[in-house]
C-alpha cells in the first residue's frame, strides 16, 4: 500500500482528507516541522501539502524537501485555499507537481492522487532498476579487473621464466664444471674459482635488478605526471624483451620526435605490454613464420604524442574490426579484457587507442 503524508494546520481538513483517501496508508502532520520529520523517517509516496501554515509555511517546506537528494523526487500536491495566479506559479517553481486550490472537489483531488501515485510507482520501479542495473555494471567491472589481474601474473610468471632462463642455464652450467673438478679431485685454480664465484654473483645481482623492474612496475602508482615516452616503451620492452627472444619475435624502434605526456605512466606501460602481449599470442596461434614488430615513436600536429606499434601475424579477422576492444572478445580464445582495459585507460588518461588492418598485421596508434 502507498503512503500519503496530509500536512495541515486545521485538524478538520485533516479527517476530511483522512476518510476521503481511505484505501491508502494515510500519515498526518500539523505543521512544517513535524511533516519534515516524518518524510526523513517515513518512506513516503505522496504528500498533499497546505501553504498557509504558522513558522513554517507550504513553500519552505516545499523547498527544504526538494533541496534534500533524499527527498527530492517525492511529488507534492499544494492543498490551499490560496488562489492567486502568483501564488500557483510560485508553487510549480518550487517543484510541486500540481497544485489545488480549497474547496476541491473530491473525485477531482481523487484522481489527480491516484494519477500522481502512479506516476511515483513507475518512477520509484525505475529507480529500482537502474540500481539493480548499476550494481550488475559494478559486479561485472569488478570480475573483468579481478581476470586482469589473474591475467597479468600469468603474464609477469611467464616474463620472469624467460628472463631467468638464461642467467640459470649459467649459474647451472658453472655449479657443474665446479662440481665436476672436485669430484674428480682435479688440480683446482684458486683464482679461476673465485672468477666463478663472482660471475654468480653477478647473474644472481642481475636476476635480483629484473625482479625490481617487475615489482616498480607492477606496484599501484596512482599520481599524474609528465614522462618521456620513449621511456615507457622501453619499460615495456624490458618486460618481454626476453619473452620476444625466447619466441624468435623481432622488434624494431624508430622515434621520430622526442614526445612527452602527461598522465599515469604505470597504466601507459601497461597499455603498450598489453599490446604486445597480444602480438605474441596471435604470433604463436597463427605460427608466424617471422613474427616482427615495429614500434614508431612521434608526436602529432596538435602536440599530443603517438606511438604505432606494427606487427606482420595477419590483421584482426572481426567483420568490425573495433570489436576487438569490446569486453570478452577475443581472437586467442582469452578473456578477451586486456585491449578492453588498454582503451580505457589511454581514455581515462585524456588519450585513446585505435587500430585498423596494415599490409598483412594489425596497427596500433596510441594517442595521448
Amino acid at each position: 500500500m502507498q503512503t500519503i503524508l496530509v500536512v495541515d494546520d486545521t485538524k478538520t481538513n485533516i479527517d476530511i482528507l483522512v476518510d476521503l483517501l481511505d484505501e491508502y496508508d494515510i500519515i498526518t502532520s500539523l505543521n512544517g516541522e513535524e511533516a519534515i520529520e516524518s518524510v526523513n523517517r517515513e518512506d513516503i509516496d505522496l504528500i498533499l501539502l497546505d501553504i498557509m501554515m504558522p513558522n513554517m509555511d507550504g513553500y519552505e517546506v516545499c523547498k527544504k524537501l526538494k533541496s534534500s537528494q533524499r527527498t527530492k523526487n517525492i511529488p507534492i500536491i499544494f492543498l490551499t485555499a490560496k488562489s492567486e495566479q502568483s501564488d500557483i506559479e510560485k508553487g510549480f517553481k518550487l517543484g510541486a507537481v500540481d497544485y489545488l486550490i480549497k474547496p476541491f472537489y473530491p473525485s477531482e483531488l481523487k484522481a489527480r492522487v491516484k494519477t500522481h501515485l502512479e506516476l511515483r510507482g513507475y518512477q520509484k520501479n525505475l529507480e529500482k532498476k537502474v540500481e539493480e542495473e548499476v550494481e550488475k555494471n559494478r559486479q561485472k567491472e569488478q570480475l573483468l579487473f579481478q581476470k586482469s589481474k589473474q591475467a597479468e601474473i600469468g603474464e609477469l610468471l611467464m616474463h620472469i621464466s624467460h628472463q631467468w632462463k638464461q642467467p640459470l642455464t649459467e649459474i647451472g652450467s658453472l655449479n657443474m664444471h665446479n662440481t665436476a673438478q672436485i669430484k674428480l679431485a682435479q688440480k683446482i685454480d684458486p683464482q679461476e674459482f673465485l672468477q666463478s664465484f663472482d660471475k654468480i654473483s653477478d647473474i644472481l645481482k642481475f636476476m635480483s635488478s629484473t625482479m625490481e623492474s617487475f615489482q616498480n612496475f607492477y606496484k599501484p602508482k596512482f599520481k599524474n605526471e609528465y614522462f618521456n615516452i620513449s621511456t615507457a616503451v622501453n619499460n615495456a620492452l624490458n618486460i618481454v624483451g626476453a619473452t620476444f627472444e625466447e619466441f624468435n619475435i623481432s622488434i624494431t624502434i624508430e622515434q621520430k620526435n622526442k614526445s612527452q605526456a602527461y598522465g599515469n605512466m604505470n597504466e601507459y606501460v601497461n597499455v603498450i605490454l598489453t599490446i604486445l602481449n597480444n602480438t605474441k599470442d596471435i604470433a604463436l596461434i597463427k605460427e608466424v613464420s617471422e613474427p616482427k614488430v615495429s614500434i614508431t615513436i612521434d608526436v602529432l600536429k596538435n602536440g599530443k604524442s603517438l606511438v604505432e606499434i606494427k606487427d606482420n601475424c595477419g590483421g584482426i579477422e572481426f567483420d568490425n574490426i573495433n570489436d576487438v576492444f569490446l569486453p570478452f572478445i577475443s581472437q586467442k580464445n582469452g578473456v578477451g579484457i586486456g585491449l578492453y582495459l588498454a582503451k580505457n585507460i589511454c581514455i581515462k588518461n585524456g588519450g585513446d587507442i585505435t587500430v585498423q588492418n596494415s599490409d598483412g598485421g594489425a596497427l596500433f596508434t596510441i594517442t595521448l
